[in-house]
């Protein structure tokens, strides 16, 4: 709110400022440089269109251009632009002969003729051409501001709401697998089921309280990602060689939730095999404010992962939502080797 008052108090104080400024050099700086005294009424008649000027513009910027140029009324914002300057013009030299002000600027001058009542004032017609100029183009740039503002407000709440339903639906979409993952166990390993049942509760603990949150500690991300390793173990086939690189980083770097772990699930739902030998390389570090995230698998046949290799709701969310969270600043690098049936990721981002 404080924040509020002061800049709208300092752009009224800028208003202020311009105004004293374009009313001293266009109306009151050159009668100062002319080598007479001038009357007291041309000074009335110059503080008059001074203050008729300034209406004309804030009337023009307020409430001309809105209504009408902003509206596709051009025609009716012409008639108005030409019929006000044609307006004041008529003003003033009412003004000016009301006040006697040529009269008294010919005694002046030691001359007798007078200025024509119906002389063009060439010097005030400029002047008005100018302030009208200069009001429409900053109503004209007003509404420009007001319009990106809005559409960037619009564009955040769109982005806010499209990252809630992606989150909403990779929550889901993870308990999915690894409750297929548990099921399978306890058909053929009790005690091994119930050790993954607790692994489970500890990382539903995270999902509940930490994925919410816009970025959890890159630390909990990461054990969290051990949890999910250490589960998957327990169910991989003899023929799987399984390597985890010791995760390294130099700071306690932020990170989005659960935007990883996708890439590691898709490994061990495709990279695993039951007949054929088969090996999985994940390899996570963050150094100098780069995270890079390797894994690479090879390829298998799963009938139960729905979308293919590159497919599935998991991998398409958090794709999205590397493009909103991490606009130009990730990369995502995937390789599919169809003939040799291997599968790479490299996936950078800018902490």
């Amino acid at each position: 709110m404080e924040l509020g008052k002061s800049i709208s108090s300092l752009t009224v104080l800028v208003h202020i400022m311009v105004w004293l400024l374009l009313g001293f050099i266009v109306l009151f700086y050159p009668p100062l440089t002319w080598d007479m005294t001038v009357p007291t009424s041309f000074w009335i008649k110059q503080i008059l269109n001074f203050f008729m000027l300034a209406g004309m513009f804030y009337f023009n910027a307020l409430y001309m251009v809105p209504a009408f140029l902003v509206n596709e009324k051009k025609t009716v914002f012409i008639v108005w632009f030409v019929g006000i300057i044609f307006c004041f013009l008529v003003l003033a030299r009412i003004i000016e002969i009301n006040l006697h002000v040529n009269e008294q600027m010919a005694a002046l001058k030691g001359s007798k003729s007078i200025k024509s009542k119906y002389t063009l004032d060439v010097h005030l017609f400029m002047v008005a051409i100018l302030v009208m100029v200069i009001s429409t183009s900053f109503a004209a740039a007003q509404r420009w501001q007001s319009e990106v503002k809005k559409h960037e407000m619009i564009e955040k709440q769109h982005i806010a709401s499209e990252l809630a339903l992606l989150k909403a639906q990779i929550n889901p979409h993870f308990f999915f697998n690894t409750l297929n993952n548990i099921y399978a166990l306890t058909y053929s390993d009790i005690p091994v089921s119930r050790e993954a049942i607790l692994k489970l509760s500890r990382m539903m603990r995270y999902l509940l309280y930490e994925t919410p949150l816009e970025s959890a500690l890159l630390s909990q991300e990461i054990s969290f990602m051990n949890d999910y390793i250490e589960l998957m173990k327990l169910r991989l086939h003899a023929y799987t060689t399984l390597e985890v690189q010791e995760f390294k980083s130099d700071h306690e770097y932020s990170v989005a939730p659960m935007l990883l772990l996708p890439f590691i699930e898709n490994a061990f739902k495709h990279g695993t095999s039951s007949l054929n030998k088969t090996a999985i390389l994940i390899a996570l570090n963050a150094q100098n404010g780069l995270l890079t995230l390797r894994v690479k698998n090879q390829i298998h046949p799963n009938k139960d992962a729905a979308g293919g290799i590159n497919g599935g709701i998991g991998l398409i969310n958090t794709k999205r939502r590397l493009d909103l969270l991490y606009p130009g600043r990730h990369s995502l690098i995937i390789n599919e080797d169809i003939e040799n049936k291997m599968y790479q990721v490299e996936l950078k981002i800018e902490l």
